[in-house]
């Protein structure tokens, strides 16, 4: 009785699990877990590479690199770009070279595709403090990947930064080419918890069901007594037995 009641309560609380498993899922964009530079780090020497570390792989639907962006600008205020080329992918790394220009604080912005397909955009900021005798890159107002920053139109994704680390999907913009390949749907939270809900009752069902079951009677065979009935006969018996040996 027991086995069974443990073995119905095992396999209810798996499929509760595997129910949920999709809801999980669904909320599972790629979030940022390292970068170098550090956010708010002060860098005091050449930088050549910006490289951002994700939980997991970054999507690259070109094949090269188009559909994610990296830029970096400043400093400061200003608004010029010093990456210096497009941005790369490999597994979970995202880089684009550049050359920094005067000291100050620049920004780091980047836009993925994440492993489930759907963008994912933020950005961070450190200071740049170069060593005396450090070549000062110019800078432009254009990203080397296409689209320009400057103007009330403001292109790169620099112009929306406060979607949230990991979190909120950046709008389309001038500087970000779209991906070939449309990313998938998102989904549907309340069928999947619809459906959890739906196996949970069945196996409540189930064991009740076996409850039920466990607490009837065991039939008796045919042609067989009851225990009492076997002890009856047999005193009947030997009392008549008895009782032809006096007479």
């Amino acid at each position: 009785m027991r086995n069974r009641l443990f073995a119905v309560a095992a396999g209810l609380a798996a499929a509760t699990a595997l129910a949920l498993a999709p809801a999980a899922a669904a909320d599972a964009h790629d979030y940022l877990v390292g970068s170098d530079p550090a956010a708010d780090a002060t860098v005091t020497s050449a930088l050549n590479t910006v490289t951002l570390t994700f939980n997991d792989r970054v999507l690259d639907l070109s094949g090269g690199g188009s559909t994610n962006l990296l830029i970096v600008t400043g400093p400061d205020a200003a608004k010029r770009h010093f990456e210096t080329g497009c941005a790369t992918v490999a597994d979970t790394k995202l880089s684009a070279p550049v050359a920094l220009g005067p000291a100050g604080r620049y920004t780091v912005t980047y836009q993925i595709v994440s492993a489930d397909g759907h963008t994912v955009s933020s950005s961070y900021a450190f200071a740049y403090r170069p060593p005396a005798g450090a070549a000062s890159a110019p800078g432009s107002d254009t990203t080397p990947c296409g689209g320009s920053r400057g103007g009330s139109g403001g292109g790169s994704a620099a112009a929306s930064p406060g979607a949230g680390a990991g979190g909120g999907a950046a709008a389309p913009t001038a500087s970000t080419r779209q991906p070939t390949v449309p990313a998938p749907d998102g989904v549907d939270l309340g069928l999947v918890i619809g459906i959890a809900i739906a196996i949970v009752v069945l196996a409540l069902i189930g064991v009740v069901i076996v409850l039920l079951t466990a607490r009837r009677p065991a039939r008796r065979r045919p042609g067989t007594d009851g225990p009492d009935t076997d002890s009856g006969s047999g005193t009947d018996t030997e009392s008549g037995s008895s009782g032809g040996t006096d007479s």
